[in-house]
């Protein structure tokens, strides 16, 4: 963001937001590597991710999101667990900008 801002910018942010996107919970390097961007920046990361899923390539591939396609293209857990995440990130995003309006 300094370098955006010394680039001229004005940098009036209520909030931003990292997201970790395509993540394996299963794989420890990279559950390593996000907690380890979650210490460093606590206030910054958002707490849900993307899930890395074969349904969100596939939607993709169809230049679809995973909300517009049909749910009987995939396996139902699939679908479901992709789904799932991106309804979590959407969910944080929401509530963040409901935040900032001064909703709560």
């Amino acid at each position: 963001m300094k370098t955006i801002r010394d680039a001229g910018a004005d940098m009036r942010l209520k909030w931003f937001r990292y997201l970790v996107t395509r993540f394996e919970p299963t794989d420890g390097p990279q559950k390593q590597m996000v907690g380890f961007l979650q210490a460093m920046f606590p206030n910054q990361m958002l707490t849900a991710p993307v899930l890395k899923s074969t349904a969100i390539s596939d939607a993709g591939i169809t230049k679809q999101t995973l909300y517009e396609v049909e749910r009987s293209q995939f396996v139902r857990t699939t679908y479901d667990r992709a789904i799932g995440s991106l309804n979590d990130v959407n969910d944080e995003i929401a509530d963040l900008i409901h935040k900032a309006w001064g909703r709560e």
